[in-house]
């Protein structure tokens, strides 16, 4: 009594690809190939960085979108608002 499947044996695998891959011939058989040389070059395009700043793919809901109108800017040092960090009076301090 066998608990494997036929589905698992190496006989069944065997028989299922057995069709797709031909079995090479021997090396003597095979067409005579040009050895000239060649020179391989490397595709330029595929390693160059797009120049710029990089394109942003996230589509924006109405959940991202909020309302500047009602948010006033503030300091990100003393977080009042009215002035930028820049010329906020509180960052030496």
């Amino acid at each position: 009594m066998s608990y494997v499947d036929e589905v698992y044996k190496l006989e069944t695998m065997y028989n299922v690809w057995r069709h797709v891959f031909p079995p090479v011939p021997d090396e003597r058989k095979w067409p005579p190939v040009s050895l000239a040389p060649f020179k391989l070059l490397p595709d330029r395009e595929l390693h160059l960085k797009p120049k710029g700043r990089p394109c942003l793919t996230k589509i924006r809901t109405n959940m991202d979108i909020r309302e500047i109108a009602n948010q006033q800017k503030l300091c990100k040092w003393c977080r009042n608002p009215g002035h930028i960090s820049r010329s906020c009076p509180n960052r030496n301090s």
